[in-house]
């Protein structure tokens, strides 16, 4: 019974060691260039979801769909969150570290959700 095991076994190591480069590639595309995997959030950078979501924001006051009232609010909501990535970045070196870049990331996954919210109905919220 040994015997016939010990080539079953060689084979079965033999595949694993060849077919292990191939499973240790990274899934999905790859990064856009200019985009380290340490400073991106889903291939976007902090600074320029901030950029973006303050595009949105402009957007909605210019063209109506945010009331002045819907404005402040979510304005200020990202005022504090640029407070805190800058404060966040000047305490670390200029450099995010994980949990504060997955804080952020977070808070701007909700308001961009709030924005799109506010964005896209025809009343006010309630508060």
């Amino acid at each position: 019974m040994k015997r016939a095991c010990l080539p079953l076994i060689a084979a079965l190591a033999a595949t694993t060691a060849m077919t292990a480069p191939a499973l240790a590639q990274p899934y999905g595309p790859p990064a856009p260039p200019g985009y380290g995997a340490a400073e991106r959030h889903e291939g976007w950078e902090i600074d320029r979801r901030i950029d973006w979501t303050q595009d949105r924001i402009d957007r909605g006051r210019a063209d109506g769909s945010l009331d002045r009232h819907e404005f402040r609010r979510v304005q200020g909501q990202l005022n504090r969150i640029r407070h805190d990535f800058e404060r966040a970045r000047y305490r670390s070196g200029g450099r995010l570290d994980g949990r504060a870049r997955a804080s952020l990331a977070g808070r701007l996954d909700r308001l961009n959700d709030e924005i799109h919210w506010l964005r896209h109905n025809d009343e006010r919220r309630p508060w």
